[in-house]
Formats: structure tokens, sequence, C-alpha cells
């Protein structure tokens, strides 16, 4: 044990000594998957568990930031009675002042509901603190309940003054006690370890004559108070309109029916196998659609509107309830779910297997984990963006020069997933005299015997397996005109809609393509576009191939990979397994934009495009409504998933749904390419369309622009007009 003391005492020491010195040259080099994390992720917090021969009441968490490094790092301790988030309820937990080198040993606050323990009406929660955001409301609220627990339990020789200084003023208005260490005269092992069993002491005093005691067992808002003045027919008219309730917002329904009626989202995850962020996120999402779709009136709490009263009631979670608040379906709502048999939408969970929960975003690292563990390197945000352009409309264009690793990307996603080649995985080569569908559906020859042709089987497979996602590779797709062999997939993805049974289409394959050969219409029949068919088309551009119509590109999100890094990482013996997601991961959630739920966050792109648009009308290059639906989708998806930061989301947008379609030797096209520019820098500024330098000046602005892959892109297409007199997206 004692090596074990004297490991948490050099794992501490190395942080502190180092961590600001690496924290800047990861800031400054991007290198977000520097291996210095692993010492406050995993090594620090086995140290920490090994030294305490913790149970399993309690957790320990080490974190360095979510993507991006925090400037103060932490490792903390939860009572999962209490809490299992750094967000909510009060924990023990180490934090790191990389400036002064000090550590900090507190009993601390997160982003937790604080009950005003001054107010009269004991029911409402009156303030919810925001650990990375800063007020004189928050920070008051925090000191002020550090104080009232303070006044019940013993700080056992712990300070409480003001003179804590963590690097977040936060955490120190949140301290309810704590230990300074600093770097000059660091403690042993052992006394580390004695400080935290004390700390620990004063935690579990917390829990019994505190928490137990003060927490409320009040729902609120109570029936009285808040009617959303929805009864249960009209819930039952909500649950029933098409396309309403899918398997995300019918499966978080019928987890809490079948809990009986009242959960916590931790419950509900340790039960069914949900990410407790995507069950509450959801039913936020579902709240909003019923307030829009019904006009209902919202509860407002501390001047601010709330929309999940309008689902259920509330409270704090008591000790045996893990999570930390529990949520009760309203009346009305509960007996519409019982007569609408909401309980066919319940999540089925192995309890064979052992449990992994993931997000959509530690999903797609483990994706990236895979793929990298193959020798294969994509630039920052690659994964994402593909990911999130596949669940926006089942249709992609890979783009690039030959050799980038276009097809292997599909691949090796497909592979990631658990998509096997040959299975759920199919690669059709495209050939140059394709002219029509027939290469690719089938044909009758003149015996009157019907042939398959490259793809029928695959998708008369996807068609019978429609809970597994199936990915079709059309490698070099434009060595043939693609509106000719094409046409039938464009149209007919249009024609998606949602309906009780879920996705459907028009026919894609119909009974007449068979012609007289009854055993082809037997085995094949009427075939639709699967709604677990994802179609990913690699291109090169160059004078082999032909280019591709707006009618094409208005249908596709177009990736250009113009990224190679020849270099490989640091090769590793780890092996990283394949994924077996169901078709949930990529499955279109939104056909319509009127079944997006988050009104204003539309509106708000909408406006952006419109902006947009008002510079494209100049050479008649301007977007409609489908282009509009389709990157509302993508960015209410990566919103939802938390995945990318808007703006870049937005910059792939750009990038892939409107430059695309830029192309041409009119003095308007030169006109707007230099105001898309403009707007993609966020800034006129420095910039004369009339200058005989300008091109110049826009290469070096890109690199600051707001968007800065479209004006990157734009600044090449600008200095392409002025050498050539033309101009296009494509190389």
């Amino acid at each position: 044990m004692e090596d074990t003391y004297i490991n948490l005492k050099n794992s501490f020491e190395k942080v502190l000594s180092e961590y600001g010195g690496i924290y800047d040259k990861v800031v400054e080099n991007n290198d977000w998957k520097n291996p210095f994390r692993n010492i406050i992720s995993k090594d620090i917090p086995a140290i920490i568990k090994k030294c305490l021969n913790l149970n399993s009441t309690y957790q320990v968490v080490g974190s360095y930031g979510k993507g991006r490094w925090t400037s103060v790092p932490w490792i903390a301790i939860f009572d999962s009675r209490i809490t299992t988030s750094a967000q909510r309820g009060v924990y023990i937990v180490y934090l790191i002042n990389k400036d002064t080198k000090e550590l900090f040993l507190t009993l601390n606050q997160g982003a937790t509901s604080v009950i005003d323990r001054n107010s009269d009406n004991k029911e409402k929660h009156v303030f919810v603190g925001v650990a990375g955001q800063s007020n004189t409301k928050n920070i008051a609220a925090l000191k002020e309940n550090a104080k009232t627990i303070r006044n019940t339990i013993d700080g056992r020789g712990f300070d409480n003054d003001e003179s804590i200084n963590t690097g977040s003023v936060n955490y120190d208005a949140g301290s309810i006690y704590y230990k300074k260490y600093s770097l000059d005269s660091f403690p042993s092992g052992k006394d580390l370890v004695e400080d935290l069993r004390h700390m620990l002491a004063i935690y579990s005093d917390y829990e019994k004559n505190y928490y137990e005691k003060n927490e409320s067992s009040v729902w609120w808002p109570s029936l009285t108070e808040y009617d959303p003045s929805i009864n249960k027919e009209q819930w039952l008219e909500i649950l029933n309109k098409p396309g309403v309730i899918d398997a995300a917002w019918g499966g978080v329904l019928s987890m809490f029916y079948d809990f009986g009626g009242e959960a916590t989202c931790k419950q509900l995850s340790l039960k069914y196998g949900w990410e407790a962020s995507s069950i509450s996120g959801s039913c936020t999402q579902f709240a909003k659609y019923v307030h829009k779709t019904t006009g209902c009136k919202l509860y407002t709490d501390n001047e601010k509107d709330r929309y999940w009263p309008i689902l259920f009631q509330g409270k704090d979670a008591s000790k045996n309830e893990p999570g930390g608040f529990v949520w009760k379906l309203r009346p009305e709502l509960k007996d519409a779910l019982k007569e609408y048999d909401i309980l066919r939408f319940l999540p089925k969970k192995d309890s064979n297997k052992p449990m992994d929960v993931k997000t959509v975003k530690e999903t797609l690292e483990h994706i990236k984990d895979y793929i990298a563990s193959r020798g294969f390197s994509y630039d920052d945000g690659l994964i994402e963006n593909f990911y999130l352009s596949l669940k926006s409309k089942p249709f992609v264009i890979l783009a690039g020069t030959s050799g980038t690793g276009k097809t292997k990307l599909v691949k090796l996603f497909a592979e990631a997933i658990g998509a096997r080649t040959g299975k759920e995985y199919k690669m059709v080569a495209v050939r140059p005299d394709w002219s029509d569908s027939s290469d690719l559906f089938g044909h009758v020859n003149l015996n009157g015997k019907f042939v398959a042709g490259e793809i029928l089987d695959f998708i008369k497979e996807a068609s019978e397996n429609p809970e597994k996602p199936y990915i079709l590779c059309l490698d070099e797709m434009n060595l043939a005109r693609v509106e000719y062999y094409f046409s039938d997939f464009l149209s007919i993805i249009e024609t998606r809609e949602y309906k009780e049974n879920g996705i459907i289409s028009d026919c894609l394959v119909s009974k007449e393509k068979y012609g007289t050969d009854n055993e082809a219409v037997s085995k094949y029949g009427e075939l639709q576009f699967p709604s677990n068919l994802y179609i990913v088309g690699t291109v090169n551009m160059d004078e082999t191939t032909f280019p591709f119509s707006k009618k094409v590109l208005d249908r596709a999100n177009t990736i250009e990979f113009d990224y190679v890094n020849l270099i490989p990482n640091e090769f590793s013996t780890e092996v990283v397994e394949s994924l077996d997601l169901p078709n949930d991961f990529l499955k279109t959630k939104y056909l319509l934009l009127s079944q997006c739920a988050d009104f204003e966050y539309v509106k708000g792109i909408s406006e952006k495009l419109e902006d947009i648009n008002k510079i494209l009308r100049k050479a008649n290059a301007h977007v409609g409504y489908r282009v509009r639906d389709e990157i509302s989708f993508y960015m209410l998806n990566n919103k939802e998933a938390g995945l990318l930061k808007e703006d870049v989301a937005f910059d792939y947008e750009i990038m892939q749904k409107i430059l695309p379609r830029i192309q041409g030797s009119a003095s308007s096209v030169r006109e707007l390419l230099v105001d898309l520019f403009k707007y993609c820098c966020g800034s006129n500024d420095g910039i004369d369309s009339d200058a005989t330098d300008y091109v110049n000046t826009v290469e070096s602005m890109a690199s600051n622009a707001k968007y800065k892959m479209s004006a990157k892109k734009l600044s090449y297409m600008i200095k392409r007009y002025e050498d050539d007199g033309f101009t296009s997206y494509w190389l």
C-alpha cells in the first residue's frame, strides 16, 4: 500500500508541475489527444480507488475537459446517492490551479439546483447554477448554500474561508470546506490519503445529517399551481400524429411508463441502457414540440419558462434513488400512454450482457479510435461531419483527389458500427457505360427472365432487417452520368415520409421491373427506399469524370477531401473492437421542418441562410427549401448531440450545400464570390473587390474568418477566377 501512496503523491506532483505548460501547447497546436490527459482521467482515479478501497456507492472520475482541455482540471468522488455528475449536487473534488501550481481538496457544489431556504415557498427551486458561467446571482447562491451546509456539519479542521483560489470563481464560491497543497511543500502520499479519508467522513455527515433531511419531497409544480390544459383525448391526438412518436420519443415515454410513471433519468439508464442525458434531452425536445403544436402555456420559474412541466412534475431524488431529480408523468399523459399502448416502444436490454451505454459523442470517439487503429488518420471533425451528413440525409458524396482514403473511410466507418462486408456493407464500382438504372436494379433478358442488378439483393435484405444500418458505397460514382443511372434514387428519396409504421417512400422497384418473370416477382416484390439504407458515393474530379448537376448536389452533402497526413501516428498494439449499433444511430430524425421542435433555433439558421441567399441571387445561384431544410436538420442533429461548435457545423454546411453549386465566368459570379467571402469572414474590413491585390488580401484573411473552411475555399475560387476567367468548386 505504501507504493500506492507514493504513486498518488508523484502523480499529483507531476500534474501540478507540468499541466500548465502542456495545456498551453495543447491549445496552441490543437493537440487535444495529448497522452498527458490519461494521468488525470485514468491514472489518478485508479490510484484513489485502490488507496481507499471504495465500495460501489462511490464513483471516482477525473476530467481534463470535454474535447478541448479545461484550465482547471479535476478529480472528483461522487456519492451516487447524491450525484454522479460534476454539474449538480455536492461532492468531493480535487481542483488544480495550473498557474499557481496548487492543489485544492474540496467539498464542493456543481451546477446544482439550490433550494432558496429563505423563501416562504419551499417547493420552488429558484437557482440553477452553471459551473462554466459566472454572475453575481450564481456566486451569491453558491456561497449562501455553502454557508447553510456548514451550519449543519462539522469541518473537522478543514478551511472554509474565502482565500481559496482554484482558478475558477464558481468552484471558489461553491467550496464548503477545503485544504490547499503547494507544490513546494507537498505532503506525503500517506498524509494525502489521510486528509481524503477525513473529507469522506465530512461527506458522509452531509449525506446523513443534511442531504437526507433537507431535500424536498414535494412534487412541483403542484397540479393546481400549473396546468398545461391538455386532457387525455388531446394527448392521444398528439401521440397518434404520423411521425411524432418514433423510437426516440416513444422509447423515452415508454421507459417512464414502464417504471411506474416516475423515475430519475439515471434509474432509467441503468434499467434500459439509454444514456441519462439522452433521456432528459429527448423529454425536453418532446415538451417543446407539444408547446409548439398546441400553444399551451408554460410554467414560469424564477422568471424563466420551463418546458418539462408540460409532461412531468418533479422533485429532488432521495438517497435511495440514483440521480439527482425524479420526473413524474402528469396524470392525463399517463392515462393517454396506457390507451396508446406505449410499451411497444420499450427498449430491450439484454440482462446477460454488460451494459455499455455511450452518448453519440462517445460513440464517435470509439469509431475514430477504431479507424485510427487500422492506420488511417483523418482531419479533425471529419468523422463527426460524416455522421451528421448521413443522419440528416442518407446520401453523401465524398469528393477529392485519388488516393485520399475516401472509399476506405466508408468501409472503416461501416466496420466500426458493425456493418459487415458482404452483409450490411457493399461496395459497387461504377462503370463508364452505365446509362440507366438497369445495372443497379436489374433487367429482363431476351428469354424473359429477370436478371438482378448489382444492388437489388442488398436492398431487399436491408428491407427485411430494418433494425440494422446498411451502407452502400458507389465507388467513383461520376465515371458515368449520375443523373442517368441514379435518377430513381434521386426522385424516390424525396418521397420519404413518416407514417404510423415508420418511414416509408414511394415504390423504388415496382413489379413491372420483372416483366413476366413470376419467380422474380415472388422473390423481390415491390421495394421501397429502406429507412436503414445509406448511400455514399466517392468521386474524383478530373478530365475522365462527369460533373454533377444541381439536382444531384441539392440532394447530398458533398464532403471534400483535401487533407492527407502521410506521417502515420505511433503504431499501437491495442485492439479496438467494432460496435454493433442499431439503425437508430444513423436513422433520419427529421423529414419536414415542421417536425423540428426547436423553432427558435431553426428560425435563426434560416435567417443566416436568407442572408446567404441574397448574395447567391446575384448570379442566380440561390438555394430553395430543400437545401434550407437539410441544413437545418444537420444543425439540429449537431446541437442535440453536442458534437461541433455551431460556427464549425455551419461552416461545413456552407462548404457542402452552398459552394459546390457555384461556377461560371460571368462578372456576377465574381461579385458573388467576393460578397460571400465577406460574409464568411464576418467583416468587410480590408476587402476591396476593385483593388488589384485583393486576391492576396482574401488569402491572408481566410485564416481568421468566422467560417474558416468556406473562406479558404472561396479564396481559392476567387484566385481561379482571376487566373482563368472561370471558377468552380471542383479542382
